[in-house]
């Protein structure tokens, strides 16, 4: 099965399930770097904090996935490609392009109108099943059921990169608050603001447990590792018999978050 770097997954699922990863790319001026391949988190808050001009990023081509699908349908009969939303990136429709040009491989592409770790857990999901059309019924019964709960420090790198949707309506009046935003259905929405990063957390956990019962749970951060850690404990404590996931957010992701942001990704049982 194959998917995109806004996926998130954790390092060792690539492996571990046999999932195969197409990145995106960040762009810093004419310097153009694979997600998570040319360039890892900490390397990218470094060039990003010295940086006059904010990075900008760019779906892969039609043949980056043509070339997987290819090399995949070597051993398969078919392939699920699992992608971030549609109206987030261009990435699904790049994915579409590549399966048609990989004649007589049946490629099954998913927008899954979200991001992050809602992705991972699709593609999951999707390894584990015992055939193709059994995983995209596992997946398309999970789609209604995602979410995401973002805490950002500011909305300045979101708002460059036009991926506010009707989050902007905050711009003119949010000030020093701190924006709550979801993403429903690709959209991404406000959903509240604070005035502080540690009310901010506590709102966030109580938007989740709003959310429960759960079936999965992520906590993403952008290089905050250690607030992101402490989160995830306090997860578990409430909801014990969850295991909760940390990890970071790719630097393609990161260039729309910023740094400091900090995530919830989820799937509604």
């Amino acid at each position: 099965m194959v998917t995109d770097s806004t996926a998130d997954l954790p390092p060792s699922w690539g492996q571990r399930y046999g999932i195969e990863v197409v990145p995106l790319r960040v762009l810093f001026g004419e310097e153009s770097f694979r997600d998570r391949v040319d360039l890892d988190e900490a390397e990218f808050f470094a060039r990003l904090s010295k940086a006059r001009r904010l990075p900008t990023t760019s779906a892969p081509s039609p043949g980056d996935f043509a070339a997987v699908y290819e090399r995949l349908g070597r051993d398969c009969d078919g392939v699920i490609s699992i992608h971030i939303g549609a109206q987030l990136s261009g990435t699904v429709e790049a994915a579409r392009l590549g399966a048609e040009s990989v004649p007589g491989l049946r490629v099954e592409v998913v927008d899954t109108r979200s991001v992050t770790m809602c992705v991972g857990f699709l593609c999951r999901l999707a390894a584990e099943a015992p055939s193709l059309d059994q995983a995209l019924a596992l997946v398309g019964e999970r789609l209604p059921k995602l979410g995401i709960i973002a805490l950002l420090d500011t909305l300045r790198y979101i708002e460059m990169g036009g991926r506010v949707g009707r989050a902007q309506a905050f711009l003119g009046t949010v000030l020093d608050l701190k924006p709550i935003l979801g993403v429903s259905d690709g959209v991404i929405s406000p959903l509240d603001r604070v005035r502080t990063r540690s009310r901010g957390t506590e709102r966030i956990l109580s938007l989740l447990l709003e959310a429960a019962p759960l079936e999965q749970v992520a906590v993403m951060h952008g290089n905050a590792q250690a607030e992101a850690e402490e989160l995830g404990r306090r997860i578990e404590s409430v909801l014990p018999a969850l295991e909760v996931q940390v990890a970071a957010l790719g630097t393609v992701l990161a260039t729309h978050t910023g740094p400091g942001a900090l995530g919830l990704a989820y799937i509604k049982s």
